[in-house]
């Protein structure tokens, strides 16, 4: 098990799914909700920063989609989105060598222009763990695309991760609040880096 103190450098494309439920479930007022975008920002940043100083132009780009509950049966979007959307100049900034460029996602990446309706139905979020989890298959497939952050705390993604590893051997980087589950044996063989993030609290 490692801790998220140490960056690696990349030279192409990545990409970091998130959770945003998994963060924090009780955020859904604007100071809560900043904080969890604020947590983002740090997991991102723990993870692929150089580790020196880079000059703008060289900066590793991340691609960031955050998952939730943002879109209710009838198609309309949460008051949760609507915050969230407003505060997405939390992850924009060019700090520690990365530049974050972050998106709610409401569509699957292989198809944005499919708006999910009902990913919040009967007080919580519905389709959002597969949402995550064929995301993670696509960018995988995708040769430009050097290297994959998941942030999630669902024993859910274990089949996902360990599929995705599996067929295509892209480096995965999950971060997870707990420090250890019984399925971790089944990774020692994979290209995924099980993180345990001390500031995931």
């Amino acid at each position: 098990m490692q801790t998220a103190d140490a960056g690696q450098q990349t030279t192409g494309l990545n990409v970091a799914l998130i959770d945003f439920n998994n963060l924090d479930p009780r955020a859904n007022t604007r100071p809560t909700i900043q904080d969890s975008l604020e947590l983002i920002s740090s997991l991102i940043r723990k993870v692929f920063s150089p580790g020196k100083p880079t000059l703008p132009r060289d900066a590793i780009e991340v691609e960031c989609r955050i998952y939730d509950g943002w879109v209710d049966r009838a198609g309309g979007y949460m008051e949760k989105y609507r915050i969230a959307n407003s505060l997405l100049n939390t992850l924009r900034s060019l700090e520690d060598g990365v530049r974050i460029i972050p998106r709610l996602a409401t569509s699957l990446a292989c198809n944005p222009q499919a708006k999910l309706t009902g990913t919040y139905k009967n007080g919580g979020q519905k389709m959002v763990d597969q949402m995550l989890a064929q995301d993670a298959h696509f960018y995988s497939e995708q040769e430009e695309y050097d290297r994959i952050l998941v942030v999630a705390n669902d024993d859910d993604y274990v089949p996902a991760m360990m599929a995705t590893s599996i067929r295509w051997g892209k480096p995965i980087a999950w971060i997870r609040k707990r420090p250890t589950t019984p399925h971790d044996m089944y990774f020692q063989a994979l290209n995924v880096e099980l993180i345990n993030d001390p500031s995931w609290l």
